[in-house]
């Protein structure tokens, strides 16, 4: 019976040391990112645009979460952890876990791909099997969400921005 507090207590402390790091990698994102340039001198968005604004977003969220997550650890005593609680899919914890080691693998072969493949179609193809392999949607559901994913960075990045996306070594 001791080891579950003992377990839920360590888990807060990890909870609020993910995101003290989660929010000091965002101010360094964004520290880094106007090194890069915010804006080009024909008013054009310039390369550190994006960094800058995900790493002050970043900062900020995690900011908020390592407040409330210090402020929760005072407030309450550490509830014990149920393994066995399912979330509204029907997957256990150990499932979720799996899961999201599953997608942190199939996101860094994802961006080992890019360099060969190009960054739309890698995208895509991370979007097409975490949602058919992962998730365990439907093909065709599957498809359109890949499709839409990859048309909205397209117009987001290349159209609306005008940053060029790395092609690979198929130039696709």
């Amino acid at each position: 019976m001791t080891t579950i507090p003992l377990l839920a207590r360590v888990t807060r402390v990890g909870e609020a040391v993910t995101y003290g790091a989660l929010t000091l990698l965002g101010v360094v994102a964004a520290v880094v990112g106007r090194g890069y340039g915010l804006l080009l001198p024909n008013g054009q968005v310039g390369p550190g645009m994006v960094p800058t604004a995900s790493g002050v977003l970043l900062a900020v969220l995690g900011a908020v979460l390592l407040v409330r997550a210090i402020r929760e650890h005072r407030a309450a005593p550490p509830a014990p952890i149920d393994r066995d609680s399912r979330d509204i899919f029907g997957r256990t914890e150990p499932e979720r876990v799996r899961h999201l080691w599953v997608v942190f693998g199939l996101l860094l072969a994802a961006i080992f791909a890019v360099s060969i493949l190009g960054f739309l179609v890698s995208f895509g193809g991370f979007v097409l099997v975490v949602s058919t392999w992962v998730e365990r949607r439907r093909l065709l559901s599957s498809l359109a969400i890949t499709v839409s994913a990859v048309v909205f960075i397209y117009l987001v990045f290349v159209v609306f921005l005008r940053v060029p996306l790395p092609q690979g070594l198929l130039g696709i």
